[in-house]
């Protein structure tokens, strides 16, 4: 089962890279510093930061400023793998979080970038070394499939940890989780990296519409306890829920961070690809 839904990841990640646009706007730092070689027409998917004004300013159309060559991109995607993921009334975002793995590792090869990918969750799980290989998307993706979240808990500042003291280079780090935790602290990496945080979600964790008694079941740390929900426990949860999230927005804007939500019912190369260009 695994294999065959890793199979259907990797087809349609595929086909949406290769038959889009999303590998085109991850190249944000295309033409920074290097070398100038003249002036052209625009065409269209041109980086607009690379339009010449002046030159478009006499009336010949948009002009953009061409370099001698680009720089190659170090792109970091990582998977932070909790509990919460095992969870979807669409499907899992577990599954999601795998696609958006594989469309931005498939974008990033089709741009002739580096792109390294980590499994994490209190500590490393897995590190798939820098690379330009088609062929280890492969791997990242059936690697992602088979991870079983449940019981496993997110740290995103030992992550914050880790990244200060592994990721040298000045890279493009996409971080993808539910985010539900809280206190998380991006300050450093924003510092010296461009973050991506791109939270997976399902409409009905952020609008429970449950009503009676349950048994629910810490996705975490898998204990159990019996609920009864009515409509004063979803508006206490509602309000607790948005006001994380609020507080998260505030921390991101606050150090640069691109935030974005893809949930479990949305096109993700199509959510994701807005998320990029914000």
């Amino acid at each position: 089962m695994n294999q065959k839904k890793a199979k259907e990841i990797i087809l349609r990640a595929k086909k949406d890279v290769f038959s889009g646009n999303l590998g085109n706007h991850l190249t944000l730092f295309k033409g920074d510093g290097l070398d100038f070689r003249e002036i052209r027409d625009y065409t269209y998917g041109d980086d607009i930061r690379k339009i010449n004004w002046l030159a478009s300013a006499k009336g010949e159309g948009l002009k953009v400023n061409e370099f001698n060559e680009e720089r190659e991109l170090n792109i970091v995607i990582v998977l932070m793998v909790s509990g919460g993921l095992h969870f979807g009334s669409v499907k899992l975002k577990h599954e999601v979080a795998v696609e958006v793995l594989a469309l931005l590792g498939f974008s990033a090869i089709k741009d002739n970038n580096r792109v390294e990918t980590l499994f994490f969750e209190k500590d490393l799980i897995h590190l798939f070394r820098p690379t330009k290989q088609e062929a280890i998307i492969y791997n990242v993706v059936e690697r992602g499939v088979a991870i079983e979240p449940l019981g496993m808990e997110a740290d995103y500042n030992r992550l914050v940890e880790f990244i200060m003291g592994v990721v040298k280079q000045k890279s493009i780090i996409f971080i993808v989780g539910d985010f539900l935790t809280s206190n998380l602290d991006f300050s450093l990496i924003s510092a010296k990296h461009q973050i991506y945080a791109i939270a997976i979600r399902d409409h009905l964790e952020e609008n429970l519409e449950l009503f009676g008694e349950y048994q629910l079941i810490d996705t975490n740390f898998l204990n159990s306890e019996d609920f009864l929900i009515d409509k004063s426990v979803i508006e206490a949860y509602r309000a607790e829920l948005e006001k994380h999230d609020r507080s998260l927005k505030e921390h991101f804007l606050k150090y640069g961070v691109v935030f974005g939500k893809i949930y479990t019912d949305d096109e993700v190369f199509i959510r994701l690809s807005q998320i990029i260009k914000e």
